[in-house]
């Protein structure tokens, strides 16, 4: 009972709040970080699950039966060749890439223009103040 009191009672192990901040900033970077790299290796694996399935070959022949006074017709599917096929899912792959890079680009645009439009102001604004400074010196 006396070790488990003087356990309690022993501060040599105490952690500041700083040090707790820091590694608390630390870790919230670190796991959103990873979070972000999880995202695009999920995102990349889903796309060579996609070229897989679309590599099988899905063509298919069933011939119709004909028997004693009765005919089933038959069916069948040709498949477009796998190569076609997977430079038309590269060709989407890159369009909805660049299609979202081109929204990355034109919000950019509209940051930066909605920055120069406050700088503008700001200088607008000091202009102004600086005129009244004046007058009222006169």
């Amino acid at each position: 009972m006396k070790l488990l009191r003087q356990l309690w009672s022993d501060e040599a192990g105490v952690i500041l709040s700083a040090e707790a901040a820091l590694v608390g900033t630390v870790a919230v970077i670190g796991v959103s970080t990873g979070f972000s790299v999880v995202a695009t290796s999920v995102n990349e694996e889903l796309k060579d699950v996609g070229f897989a399935i679309r590599s099988l070959d899905q063509s298919y022949n069933v011939p119709g039966v004909q028997g004693c006074c009765a005919f089933t017709a038959g069916s069948s599917f040709e498949q477009q060749p796998v190569g076609e096929s997977l430079a038309e899912l590269c060709d989407a792959a890159k369009s909805v890439k660049s299609h979202s890079d081109g929204k990355k680009a034109a919000n950019a645009d509209v940051n930066e223009k909605a920055s120069s439009d406050r700088k503008k102001d700001r200088t607008n604004n000091r202009d102004s103040d600086s005129k009244k400074k004046i007058e009222r010196k006169l």
